[in-house]
């Protein structure tokens, strides 16, 4: 004889599941803040509606100086002083010089980098960056800059060279 399962009968492990259905269901209930643009200093740099002036201060860097760029998930450290320049791009590794930033580790030839995309450098406490007649061009939050202009970064801006993003971080 064949036993049929009632609805009660049937456990967890067995239930029917949609599985185009992307909800996680958890017992626990958690906050999830990385998930809700709110902050006016986030919408602001995601370039949304809504976002104020980012507070005086964001735009120095610290006393390190420290540079941190953080490339697909892998992290590129630079100590930036007055008057000397970084040059971001795709550079060869035997002739790589102190001052040059080499993307090609991250797929940069594959996401449209130049070979001299672009340079960053520190003028008065803070960090600019400048495109330098790149191809495929740089972009700020969601702008292409023009050639040959510094633009301020700050903390946290991401900026997208080719079709390469690239958080930049300080201290």
């Amino acid at each position: 004889m064949l036993k049929t399962a009632g609805p009660g009968d049937m456990s967890d492990h067995n239930e029917s599941k949609n599985p185009y259905d992307k909800t996680v269901h958890t017992s626990k209930k958690t906050q999830r803040d990385t998930a809700i643009l709110n902050e006016p200093s986030l919408l602001r740099r995601a370039g949304l509606p809504g976002g104020e002036a980012l507070p005086n201060g964001t735009a120095t860097l610290g006393d390190r100086r420290e540079v941190i760029l953080v490339i697909r998930g892998m992290i590129e450290r630079v100590t930036v002083r007055e008057n000397v320049e970084f040059k971001l791009g795709r550079f060869e590794p035997t002739a790589r010089q102190a001052n040059e930033i080499d993307l090609t580790p991250y797929g940069a030839m594959d996401r449209g980098v130049s070979r001299l995309h672009a340079r960053i450098h520190l003028e008065k406490e803070h960090l600019y960056i400048t495109d330098l007649g790149s191809t495929n061009g740089t972009f700020l939050a969601g702008v292409r800059l023009e050639k040959d202009v510094p633009t301020l970064l700050r903390k946290g801006d991401e900026l997208i060279l080719g079709r390469l993003p690239i958080q930049v971080m300080f201290r």
